[in-house]
């Protein structure tokens, strides 16, 4: 059986494998390609990487910051102890609710 974590995603439930680094001597979760594959929370909204670059509809989160990716985004709402977070900004909502 191979290991793997996890996550309620707001609603979206997400197995992420895992796989061992023999340089960090420890198992490194081994995330998908967000952007070829996109998916979703239950709103609508899209599960993304911290370290994806910005968007054009990102905005800064700290104005003395550059917004570079994800993570420096006002509008991403990062997860604990993981790269994975929500985007969400209306204008990348998907209308998988209707």
């Amino acid at each position: 059986m191979k290991k793997a974590k996890k996550y309620d995603v707001e609603g979206a439930v997400l197995t992420i494998p895992l796989r061992y680094d023999e340089n960090a001597g420890r198992y490194m979760e081994v995330y998908p390609d967000f952007i070829k594959d996109p998916v979703y929370t239950p709103e609508g909204h899209p599960i993304m990487l911290t370290l994806e670059d910005a968007c054009a509809f990102g905005e800064k989160k700290n104005a003395n910051e550059p917004l570079v990716d994800c993570g420096s985004c006002r509008f991403y709402r990062q997860m604990q102890n993981t790269l994975i977070g929500v985007c969400g900004c209306e204008k990348k909502r998907t209308n998988i609710m209707e």
